[in-house]
C-alpha cells in the first residue's frame, strides 16, 4: 500500500490502528478493505465509492 500517508494517519498507524478505518474507527475487512484517501487517511473502501459519503472520489491511485 505505496502512496501519501498524512501525519496524523501515520500516528495512528504507530499507535496499532493501521488495520482501523479514520471515519468510523471499525476494521477493515476482506469484503470492505482499507484505502487511503487524496489526504493520505485510511478508511474503507465502500467510504470512496458511495456517493452520499465525504470521502466519495478520495481514493488515492496505485
Amino acid at each position: 500500500m505505496a502512496g501519501y500517508i498524512s501525519e496524523g494517519q501515520q500516528k495512528r498507524d504507530h499507535n496499532g490502528q493501521r488495520n482501523i478505518c479514520a471515519a468510523d474507527g471499525h476494521p477493515g475487512t476482506e469484503d470492505d478493505p482499507l484505502v487511503k484517501t487524496t489526504d493520505g487517511w485510511r478508511v474503507h473502501l465502500s467510504d470512496t465509492t458511495d456517493p452520499s459519503n465525504g470521502f466519495y472520489g478520495q481514493q488515492q491511485e496505485g
